[in-house]
């Protein structure tokens, strides 16, 4: 059997991972430990990453783990309405997406271990940036693609 094929197993897939992230996200927005490693004082000459912090600091974590959830949910309900599994032309373009996926994760992270060891009271912020940013631009490309190809 042909996994790749099935665009409920490829949701449920995406789905799941959503959620863990969402979980983690809204479970340490909240908690002390957290906002006790993001108090420091603006050590780093960057408007970016200060406001980064702060918006970490504030518990605004939650709400993009809310988001995932609301994509996750979206991107299930649109591929349980297609009932179709995934031609070579959506299997062939997931692929793609995969592989843009892991090229980018790939020159993010060496992005990310310069940034800890530049101000490494930043690394909790720097890592949680790479995350946020790598997963909600495959959840929201997914989505699209997800949408584009019930159209049809």
């Amino acid at each position: 059997m042909n996994f790749t094929k099935k665009n409920w197993f490829h949701a449920s897939v995406i789905a799941l991972f959503s959620i863990f992230y969402a979980i983690v996200f809204i479970v340490s927005s909240n908690s002390i430990e957290f906002t006790r490693l993001l108090n420091h004082a603006t050590t780093l000459n960057s408007g970016f990453w200060n406001n980064w912090s702060d918006f970490l600091k504030q518990g605004n974590l939650q709400y993009i783990g809310y988001l995932y959830i609301l994509f996750a949910v979206l991107i299930v309900i649109f591929s349980i309405v297609k009932r179709r599994d995934y031609d070579e032309y959506q299997r062939s373009l997931l692929g793609k997406g995969i592989l843009a996926s892991g090229i980018a994760m790939m020159f993010l992270l060496p992005l990310c271990l310069l940034l800890v060891l530049s101000d490494s009271n930043y690394s909790v912020e720097s890592i949680l940036f790479l995350i946020v940013a790598h997963w909600s631009i495959l959840l929201i490309a997914d989505l699209v693609f997800v949408i584009r190809w019930c159209r049809d």
